[in-house]
């Protein structure tokens, strides 16, 4: 996207890619990326789609928003938490003219960013320290204790990981599966399955028929 915005003025180029790059429905894609800027708010973009919804704009029939994923990084993430400077004030965060993220305090981008996810990725775990990893992980599982959590290096993670039920992964371990009993005996004589107890009763009980030739019943004569 443009200046990488999806969630201020150029909201509605959200809908119109999504239009552009499915070729209004005619191209089938397994899932969509959108990477927003480094002070985007997530929840105003599945805000902004929600209301698109509401309003029955073409591009939310052709797609949903299925998961947010953050990327944190681990060796300066506890530094900015602590800050109290401004985006505006770091170099690169925001586009000139900018002026709706320039004001925006960097721990609030961070808090935004990480109760927004679904996953979390602990990045650079190779550049940072021990004791950094295990801040920045702290603090973002305070921040979301429902997000999944992973330490990468380089944002390396599967791509299963990444998009998860967009993919329509079988690995599905949510459903509960009832095996029944087959032990209880069986009462069908024509019944051959050997998962079933059939129980035949061979007692010896006196047969007293004169004419009764079965050798497995006793006859007293």
């Amino acid at each position: 996207l443009q200046n990488g915005c999806a969630c201020c003025s150029l909201a509605d180029e959200l809908l119109t890619s999504v239009e552009r790059l499915t070729e209004g429905g005619k191209r089938e894609l397994d899932a969509i990326v959108v990477e927003l800027s480094g002070v985007a708010d997530p929840v105003a973009v599945r805000d902004n789609w929600e209301q698109a919804k509401l309003q029955g704009h073409p591009a939310t029939k052709l797609a949903d928003l299925k998961r947010t994923v953050t990327l944190v990084d681990s060796s300066t993430f506890g530094t900015d938490w602590m800050t109290f400077d401004v985006a505006g004030e770091r170099e690169s965060w925001t586009e000139p003219g900018d002026d709706c993220s320039a004001v925006r305090k960097v721990p609030e981008l961070l808090a935004e960013q990480v109760e927004a996810a679904n996953l979390l990725l602990i990045n650079k775990i190779d550049l940072a320290g021990e004791k950094q990893v295990k801040v920045a992980s702290g603090f973002a599982r305070g921040l979301n204790e429902n997000a999944s959590i992973m330490e990468v290096e380089f944002g390396k993670v599967d791509v299963k990981e990444l998009l998860g039920k967009a993919l329509g992964s079988a690995d599905d371990n949510s459903h509960d599966h009832s095996h029944h009993d087959h032990s209880s005996e069986c009462s069908e004589p024509a019944c051959t399955d050997d998962s079933h107890s059939h129980s035949h009763d061979h007692s010896t009980s006196d047969c007293s028929d004169p004419e009764c030739t079965d050798t497995s019943h006793s006859h007293s004569h």
